[in-house]
């Protein structure tokens, strides 16, 4: 049962992390964040868009883009999967920007 316990929790605080990181209330904000700091890292007037951009979306792009690419996931899961992908593959950030 503490096994059971343990991996549930290490289970919900890898859903949550991301949302807790980037001060957001979805994951999918968080990825959008997450997508626009790698994108307009060491751009001129990035700083300005990032605020812009950061205050309008709540996380519905980033949603959406995940419902096609994992359809079977609830997005949830598959922006906080997406998440640790662009984290540890910022490239990867550039393929979720073109969609």
């Amino acid at each position: 049962m503490k096994t059971f316990l343990i991996i549930v929790l290490i289970f919900a605080g890898l859903l949550f992390y991301p949302q807790i990181q980037e001060g957001t209330e979805s994951s999918c904000a968080a990825l959008e964040r997450k997508v626009l700091t790698v994108v307009n890292k060491n751009k001129e007037g990035a700083a300005f868009l990032g605020l812009l951009l950061k205050g309008l979306s709540n996380g519905a792009f980033a949603q959406e883009a995940i419902k096609s690419e994992y359809p079977n996931l609830p997005p949830a899961m598959g922006c906080s999967i997406s998440y640790y992908d662009v984290l540890l593959n910022p490239e990867r950030a550039l393929k979720l920007k073109a969609k």
